[in-house]
């Protein structure tokens, strides 16, 4: 009887995996088709050099790079996975992010390809990765946003923004003690995921700055405001996947005023997002038994 029901709930699993996986697939090309910009960045590209090409394919390149630094985010928080499967999670939970509101849905779709860890386990660890990566990007961010917004006018406020900056560290270290009713979170948790979030974010801002001079735009210092102001935006806006593009454009132009970022976070969104979605339509939809993991990986 117990034998009958696990196969009925690993079919179950699988159902739901390869639907994820077809509505995934059927949302990428509704984005590719629904693009009503295919002539402004084929014109853009067009007018692109060697140096720019380079920046473009260097930015391509970092896409596995991302993803593999949220597979180990994932692996340390998990504790009992591999990388590799670790990885296979991490692609295949992409698919269902870009369906769901805030990407809520890319957690609870790591949980199809797990057997015998409880969802509430999933969830509780899913929890802690998205609030280490927004705490990472607001630590990075919160200054930046400050000057931004007080037009660069910086130097006489560095006292006050310091002052921003450590309430915000004291918040985030209060977070264990605010969080242990709902979530398991200890320090040394908090500190090396928020860790692992900081490297992911550099690779990030790396890949924009890249995508940027792809577009004509000249590396300028003003950058390391703007870039950090800009993640933290698209952070916080409020916003569905369906939509996620066209949010990402209106904060380019808003941050850096002009219509060449629009493009350069559309295509940045496409590679670390639609690329992902493309490569886990492919990965395998087999529930995966912990236990065995790290001795067969």
């Amino acid at each position: 009887m117990k034998r009958n029901d696990e196969k009925k709930e690993l079919a179950a699993r699988k159902l739901v995996a390869w639907l994820t996986t077809i509505l995934a697939c059927a949302y990428l090309v509704y984005k590719l088709c629904a693009y009503d910009q295919w002539e402004q960045l084929g014109a853009s590209l067009a007018e692109a050099d060697a140096v720019a090409w380079t920046c473009g394919v260097v930015a391509l390149l970092l896409m596995p790079l991302n993803m593999l630094l949220e597979a180990w985010r994932w692996q340390f928080l998990m504790g009992n996975l591999s990388l590799r499967e670790a990885q296979r999670q991490v692609y295949f939970s992409k698919l269902a992010g870009q369906l769901t509101p805030y990407q809520v849905g890319e957690y609870p779709a790591r949980g199809l390809l797990i057997r015998d860890t409880p969802w509430s386990e999933v969830i509780s660890k899913g929890i802690v990765g998205s609030v280490t990566m927004t705490l990472a990007i607001i630590l990075v961010g919160i200054v930046p946003l400050l000057i931004w917004l007080g037009d660069g006018r910086w130097q006489t406020d560095w006292v006050l923004y310091g002052l921003i900056l450590l309430s915000v560290i004291q918040l985030a270290l209060l977070l264990p003690r605010l969080l242990r009713r709902w979530i398991e979170l200890n320090y040394r948790m908090l500190f090396v995921s928020v860790g692992q979030s900081l490297l992911r974010y550099m690779c990030w801002c790396v890949q924009f700055a890249l995508v940027l001079r792809l577009f004509g735009m000249a590396p300028m210092a003003e950058w390391l405001v703007l870039i950090p102001v800009y993640y933290l935006l698209v952070t916080v806006a409020p916003t569905v996947s369906v939509a996620e593009a066209g949010v990402r454009g209106a904060v380019a132009i808003f941050v850096f005023g002009s219509v060449e970022a629009v493009l350069a976070g559309v295509l940045l969104w496409a590679i670390n997002s639609l690329l992902p979605i493309l490569v886990g339509s492919f990965v395998d939809k087999n529930a995966k038994i912990f236990g065995n993991l790290k001795k067969n990986a």
